[in-house]
């Protein structure tokens, strides 16, 4: 299914065993969902993703191929578990040459 991706952040810290824990963190907004009652536009979705991982979103923003899993979560709660991104489409948000841009002063 085909997301856009916003933002990719990594992070690497200790956890309370002295463990390193690295990871990432993948920012994306599903646009095939409707929005709840009161609410207006994309609530942005996160997933957690392995360091290596990361190396699948070589243009951020923009839009990928999702891959994921479901896995056993908490209580037997099914977890989504990412699997890959393939790219799709480079996204720009530049709107300094938008006829709508708000004027300089």
């Amino acid at each position: 299914m085909n997301f856009l991706v916003l933002h990719v952040r990594n992070y690497s810290f200790k956890d309370d065993n002295d463990r390193t824990v690295e990871g990432a963190t993948v920012t994306y907004l599903d646009l095939t969902n409707e929005p709840e009652k009161g609410e207006r536009g994309f609530a942005p979705l996160s997933i957690s993703v392995t360091p290596d991982q990361t190396a699948d979103f070589t243009a951020v923003p923009g839009l990928y191929y999702l891959q994921f899993r479901q896995g056993r979560g908490a209580k037997g709660r099914p977890r989504l578990i990412f699997h890959g991104a393939t790219f799709r489409q480079r996204v720009n948000f530049d709107l300094s040459s938008s006829p709508t841009a708000a004027p300089t002063a």
